[in-house]
């Protein structure tokens, strides 16, 4: 009974040692959502203006506890705010020296929706739609990858709990880098798998928003005979393995990878129009789409043999000693 009621008293220590901080106040720079508990899934019970000072009382992972009006709320920590610092004012100005919307019920991000917002104000028009944020706001101040668990920290603009909360989930399906398409698999598979993206990006990226259209997941499995594509999942299953192959230069693997991803996406579109084939018909199709996304990507001749092993293939599509499905 001792035991119990001593790991009770050290849970109780442990969570008030994360959940508290030292009252200090902040100031919202934007329009803020306060929420029932510390989380995306709770209850928006507020949305404090621009210019309201609240107080923190507490903190929880990257949440920030407030007492408002006597009630317990939280809000995000990454939402824009500033340290009031002692000896300034908390409260917020009185309504007289207010004279303009954006301090009332928009969000205003340019010199345009702050002069808007005052002259709304002088024509009794705060009530309006608020404007939405320009597309041209700073991305989050930078933080250290090794601490980031949201893509928006990385290199996505997040402005409404929407976004952060899409960017929460990305993270989780490593998806920063190429929003829309989750890796799976060792440290190596994914670097690998991303160079090749980041190459049909920059050096074909016709083919590279016709493979991430195409490919929701691609997953490193360690059975030869699983791989392939599961056209109604969108999902590549590949035993790529974390090194580059004996013989292949790293240029010359990430080519070849990239162009693979193109020839799995070509199953997926064909699936998904309804075309339905031999299989040496499929996929010959689809190693003559592989073999010009390879041709548009090997700008310096690094994959000459891939592209005549591609030829050869194409060549002899209705002999079965080419087949490997």
């Amino acid at each position: 009974m001792k035991i119990r009621l001593f790991a009770v008293i050290l849970a109780v220590f442990a969570f008030c040692g994360v959940a508290s901080a030292q009252t200090y106040f902040i100031r919202a720079e934007g329009r803020n959502n306060l929420r029932s508990c510390a989380g995306f899934d709770c209850r928006v019970v507020e949305t404090a203006p621009i210019g309201t000072v609240l107080e923190v009382v507490g903190e929880f992972n990257r949440w920030l506890k407030i007492n408002r009006n006597g009630a317990e709320v939280w809000m995000a920590n990454w939402i824009d705010y500033s340290r009031v610092e002692p000896g300034e004012p908390t409260s917020a100005p009185p309504p007289s020296d207010v004279d303009n919307c954006c301090f009332v019920d928009r969000q205003c991000g340019s010199d345009e929706e702050w002069t808007s917002g005052f002259w709304a104000f002088q024509n009794n028009q705060c009530a309006a739609p608020a404007a939405s944020l320009p597309q041209t706001l700073s991305p989050p101040a930078s933080v250290d990858p090794s601490q980031a668990d949201n893509c928006c920290f990385l290199d996505w603009l997040c402005v409404t709990d929407d976004d952060w909360l899409s960017g929460f989930h990305a993270y989780q399906n490593n998806q920063c880098k190429h929003p829309g398409v989750a890796i799976e698999g060792s440290a190596g598979f994914i670097a690998q798998i991303e160079a090749a993206l980041d190459m049909l990006k920059d050096r074909a990226p016709q083919w590279y928003d016709y493979t991430v259209s195409g490919l929701n997941k691609i997953v490193q499995i360690l059975q030869k005979d699983h791989r392939g594509v599961d056209v109604g999942a969108r999902t590549f299953y590949s035993d790529h393995g974390d090194d580059t192959p004996v013989g292949f230069t790293a240029e010359r693997h990430t080519i070849v990878t990239a162009a693979i991803l193109v020839h799995e996406a070509c199953h997926v579109h064909r699936y998904e129009a309804g075309i339905n084939v031999e299989a040496y018909i499929e996929e010959g199709a689809c190693v003559e789409v592989q073999l010009e996304a390879l041709e548009d990507m090997d700008i310096y001749n690094k994959a000459l043999g891939a592209r005549q092993w591609y030829r050869e293939i194409i060549e002899n599509i209705k002999n079965p000693e080419y087949w490997w499905w």
